[in-house]
C-alpha cells in the first residue's frame, strides 16, 4: 500500500512538473510577442516563476493559474519588469511596466 501511495505521489509530482514547463514555454512566447509588438527588447529570452495557485477559468472549470515575471527594455541601456498569468497553457493577463510603456498596456488589461 505504501509503495503504491508513493508511486502515485511520484507521479503527480512529475505531471505538475511537465505542466509548469508547458506553462513557462507558453509565457515566453506571450512575453516575446508583446515584447515584439510593443517594440521592446525581451530581455534575457526567460521567464521566472512568481506564483502558483488553483483558479477557475472563464467555463469554470479549476486549473492552475501561475504568474511569471521577466524583463525588458526601451532602449537595451535599462530594464523595466513584465508579468504574464497563465492559465493552464492560455497567457490571460499581461502587464509591462515602464517609462513609456505603462500607457500602452494598463495594469488587468486582459488578452483577446
Amino acid at each position: 500500500m505504501i509503495a503504491f501511495v508513493s508511486l502515485i505521489t511520484v507521479f503527480a509530482i512529475a505531471w505538475f512538473w511537465l505542466d509548469t514547463a508547458g506553462a513557462r514555454d507558453s509565457a515566453r512566447a506571450g512575453a516575446r510577442r508583446l515584447c515584439t509588438e510593443l517594440g521592446v527588447q525581451f530581455l534575457d529570452q526567460t521567464v521566472a516563476l512568481a506564483r502558483t495557485r488553483l483558479c477557475r477559468d472563464d467555463q469554470g472549470r479549476l486549473r492552475w493559474e501561475r504568474l511569471f515575471r521577466f524583463e525588458f527594455s526601451e532602449s537595451g541601456t535599462e530594464r523595466y519588469p513584465g508579468r504574464i498569468t497563465i492559465v493552464g497553457r492560455r497567457p490571460t493577463w499581461m502587464v509591462l511596466d515602464g517609462a513609456r510603456i505603462g500607457h500602452v498596456l494598463a495594469e488587468g488589461d486582459r488578452l483577446t
